[in-house]
């Protein structure tokens, strides 16, 4: 079986953050062993934005989150694993890096400062057809009258690497090379990125990102280059036996979710590889894909409904109906579909449509669809 090495009988989710890092998480080794617990399965552990309760914002792949320890402490923890006899199973999030705030993310930095000259524009899956990168952060369109441009600070410390920013409260934009002088509104003309009211994203914006979650930018990890950036520190980790599984995050956020889990078993022939698949009542994992099997939200639906009592449904849909609250299953998808691909995700659908020859974008709507 695939990765049948580093299968373990169970797993314990722990959350980290920074009330609960590293240290704290090895002062629970031997209590999950007694416990009988196969492996700790923990939450994103790469650089995430500062505070973060979750870590699925990660800004920077290639080390340890320093709010959690950082890399000594990743190795204390993993080594504490391995004395108890436990594996120790991370959370990985392929699909997308956090840009809400800009200057933690050098990648989205560096497109910022540069458009589609940048060195890491294709690291993103941006359509640069549609002319400047559109950040919808504003209160209102006519908020550019609020914005302000900063002295030249340092990215890295350096001065090679000074650069004037553009300010609109407490966010933060590079200001390209030649292009300041004056007003703040006249210099934001002269930018890669266009500032819109925060409104106008689900309908215009250029890049991809996850779900209707606008500071969460898709990553293209189908790229090689992109595949080796995002996961080499990981990758280390598995390679050297200190992470014995890892569970992929959002594998249907992928342009080929299939080619993706192919690289990766074959950078990680005997890790635990389990993936976040939603799977629909009857769905299974497709057979082209090399993992040994999902993180469980199926069984949960099993498990979930022995504790709920059908003879509920009656007196609820009574009052629901009671309510004015549809109640027909096929009308309230079909009114959801609806709602998503009109408002919440109409961007996306746009620059799908964009794909078939002949057609305005500009009136794509469910009904088009």
């Amino acid at each position: 079986m695939i990765g049948a090495q580093a299968i373990p009988s169970s797993t314990y989710r722990v959350q980290l953050r920074p009330e609960f890092d590293f240290a704290r998480a090895c002062e629970l080794v031997d209590y999950l062993g007694e416990l009988g617990v196969g492996a700790l399965y923990a939450s994103p552990v790469l650089d995430a934005v500062p505070g973060s309760s979750h870590g699925y914002d990660v800004v920077d792949p290639s080390r340890a989150r320093p709010e959690l320890g950082g890399e000594a402490g990743r190795q204390a923890l993993a080594r504490a694993l391995r004395r108890a006899g436990l594996g120790f199973v991370v959370d990985i999030v392929p699909n997308h890096m956090s840009v809400a705030v800009p200057k933690l993310n050098r990648w989205w930095w560096d497109v910022l400062a540069h458009g589609a000259g940048s060195a890491y524009a294709h690291y993103f899956d941006i359509d640069f057809s549609r002319g400047k990168l559109l950040i919808p952060v504003l209160g209102n369109d006519s908020a550019l009258s609020e914005l302000a441009v900063d002295p030249a600070t340092c990215l890295s410390g350096s001065p090679q690497s000074a650069t004037a920013e553009l300010t609109y409260h407490e966010h933060r934009f590079p200001i390209a090379a030649g292009t300041s002088g004056g007003s703040a509104v006249e210099v934001h003309e002269r930018q890669h990125y266009r500032l819109v009211d925060w409104r106008r994203g689900n309908a215009e914006l250029t890049y991809r990102r996850f779900f209707d979650v606008t500071t969460l930018a898709a990553v293209r990890v189908e790229l090689p280059e992109v595949f080796h950036a995002t996961h080499d520190e990981v990758l280390r980790w598995v390679s050297e036996g200190s992470v014995t599984g890892l569970r992929v995050d959002h594998p249907d956020g992928l342009a080929d979710p299939t080619g993706y889990l192919r690289r990766l078993r074959e950078h990680a022939p005997d890790a635990w590889l389990v993936v976040e698949k939603i799977l629909a009542v009857g769905e299974t994992l497709p057979a082209s894909w090399p993992v040994n099997g999902s993180t469980g939200y199926d069984a949960l639906r099993e498990i979930s409904g022995v504790f709920v009592d059908p003879a509920g449904a009656r007196p609820l849909t009574e009052l629901a109906e009671k309510l004015g609250v549809p109640t027909d299953f096929a009308v309230v998808e079909k009114a959801s579909r609806k709602l998503v691909t009109d408002k919440i995700l109409l961007a996306e659908v746009r620059r799908i449509a964009a794909l078939v020859p002949g057609v305005d974008v500009s009136t794509v709507d469910s009904s088009t669809v």
